[in-house]
């Protein structure tokens, strides 16, 4: 008998996109699915697209909830789920046909606890192709051409690798590594967790690792961040597989192209708990941690200088909270040697003379 892969999507308001996300993982190639559409409060047609899908394959489930977010939407289906693996998708993206399956093979040949393969960043333009794939009856075969033109690519921009955190690819899989490899989760912690790739999506786990773990509920930014530093006292070998067979969809409206907003302080508040629950695992690696929040707190200053000189002032209180955070996080001196040159100049000023930062980095983006 097949492992069963119990996939989880949260839903919000997703009734344009959502088919294609859906449609991807009916056409995928290991079809022994449990997919959990947990629609968080939808006030679109989403759930009655859910329906449909539900209606046509066996395989779909709707599970509807009040507005909670992200993290509650996919906590509500690690509860329900049945299945052997567990892997997150986001209702905007849409994965290559044999990405379960390659994860799967990953994770039983190497007899690691999580397979985590690349992902490529997808706009319009390859929506609309997709879309034309499944059009013609031979989406399989289209879209493992697709897959095989995607994993050519190079990864992303690290700032523009994430819907909703500045984080991301930070090592070129395909270049690097052969078709997979498998490492011991110490490695897997230095040289991945805490160099960027924080994401859960792209990830298949095994369910039994993931034990009573959860996502902390409250936050839009980290949340899997946390999670995953959660997981690491349970794995002992994390698979990387170098092609990118998730499509990442670029949202002008996700956070790395939005305005400030004061949910946005959550960058610096993940990091800090992930620097105490790191400092208890893996004591070594708190200067990585210290360099990520600093870079956080550089970042979410550089939202706050965005706005306009009056709305600046008016948010000065977060402005303190990132000078606070970037202060505390270089008085390491691993930290201040280990981070980027281009970090440690605006840093510097940024620590020195705040306001005047802020508005030389607004002038510099042309916001007046």
């Amino acid at each position: 008998m097949r492992a069963k892969i119990s996939v989880i999507i949260p839903v919000y308001n997703a009734s344009g996109l959502l088919p294609d996300c859906l449609q991807s993982i009916a056409l995928q190639t290991w079809t022994d699915l449990e997919v959990l559409l947990v629609d968080d409060g939808s006030t679109d047609d989403s759930a009655g697209i859910c329906r449909s899908f539900c209606e046509k394959d066996s395989r779909f489930r709707l599970l509807q909830k009040e507005n909670g977010g992200v993290s509650s939407a996919r906590n509500l289906g690690l509860k329900e789920a049945s299945g052997d693996y567990i892997a997150f998708v986001d209702a905007d993206d849409w994965l290559c046909p044999e990405m379960l399956e390659h994860q799967v093979e990953c994770l039983e040949k190497d007899g690691s606890d999580m397979a985590m393969c690349g992902f490529q960043e997808a706009g319009e333009a390859e929506r609309k192709q997709f879309r034309r794939d499944c059009g013609t009856g031979e989406s399989t075969q289209l879209l493992r051409r697709q897959d095989k033109k995607l994993s050519d690519k190079k990864p992303p921009d690290k700032e523009n690798a994430d819907k909703e955190r500045p984080d991301g690819e930070t090592a070129d899989m395909e270049e690097t590594y052969p078709e997979h490899i498998s490492m011991p989760v110490e490695a897997y912690v230095a040289e991945y967790l805490l160099a960027g790739n924080t994401r859960c999506w792209s990830i298949l786990f095994r369910k039994e690792i993931l034990q009573e773990a959860r996502f902390q509920e409250g936050l839009t930014i980290g949340e899997d961040l946390l999670f995953l530093i959660d997981l690491l006292p349970a794995l002992k070998r994390v698979s990387l597989i170098k092609t990118r067979e998730y499509c990442y969809y670029i949202n002008d409206d996700g956070a790395m192209f939005s305005g400030f907003k004061p949910a946005y302080m959550d960058q610096i508040t993940c990091w800090q708990q992930a620097r105490e629950k790191i400092k208890l695992l893996y004591p070594d690696y708190t200067a990585k941690v210290d360099i990520s929040l600093f870079q956080a707190a550089l970042l979410t200053a550089g939202k706050l200088a965005l706005l306009p000189a009056e709305e600046r002032r008016a948010m000065a209180d977060y402005t303190e909270v990132c000078r606070k955070a970037a202060r505390e996080a270089a008085r390491d001196r691993m930290v201040r040697r280990g981070l980027p040159a281009g970090y440690k100049l605006k840093g510097l000023l940024f620590l020195l003379a705040p306001s005047l930062y802020l508005g030389l980095y607004h002038h510099w983006k042309g916001r007046r």
